[in-house]
C-alpha cells in the first residue's frame, strides 16, 4: 500500500484463500516451507491492458510470487515488474529475474549472504555476547 501511495497508483491485495469476501480467482502454490497453499485475487479489478507492479517483502523460493504472477496474467493484466526488499537466487528467484523486470535492495556484494540467510554483519553481535 505504501508503494502504491508513493507512486500515486491503486493498490490490490493478493491474499491467502478465504480472506476476501468477493468473487475471486484462485491459484495453487507451494510456499517457502514446502506447504501447498491457495492464494486469491478479486475478479473485478484486473483487466486486459492493466499494467501491474507486484511488490513483496522477500522472495525466497519464488513460489508465492509465481502464483501472484499467474493470477494477474490469467485475468488478462500485464506484470510490468516485480519489486522486493530481497530476491534470493533460488530456482524461483532466478526465474523471476530472467523473465520480468525486477528491483530489490540487495547489493550484488551481499547477495550470497542473502542466499545463505546469514549476514556477516551480525557476527560481531554474536561475538560480543
Amino acid at each position: 500500500a505504501s508503494v502504491a501511495t508513493t507512486l500515486g497508483k491503486g493498490f490490490l491485495a493478493i491474499r491467502k484463500a478465504g480472506h476476501l469476501c468477493v468473487a475471486t480467482q484462485n491459484q495453487n502454490y507451494t510456499d517457502y516451507s514446502g506447504r501447498e497453499k491457495i492464494m486469491e485475487v478479486r475478479l473485478d479489478v484486473l483487466k486486459p491492458g492493466l499494467r501491474v507492479l507486484l511488490v513483496d517483502q522477500w522472495i525466497e523460493t519464488g513460489g508465492t510470487m509465481r502464483a501472484a504472477i499467474q493470477l494477474v496474467e490469467k485475468l488478462g493484466a500485464t506484470v510490468v515488474g516485480v519489486a522486493a526488499v530481497a530476491i534470493e537466487n533460488t530456482e524461483g528467484g532466478k526465474w523471476i529475474k530472467e523473465n520480468y523486470k525486477f528491483s530489490h535492495c540487495i547489493p550484488e556484494a551481499l547477495q550470497s549472504q542473502v542466499d545463505g540467510k546469514y549476514f556477516n554483519f551480525f557476527k560481531s553481535f554474536l561475538e560480543a555476547q
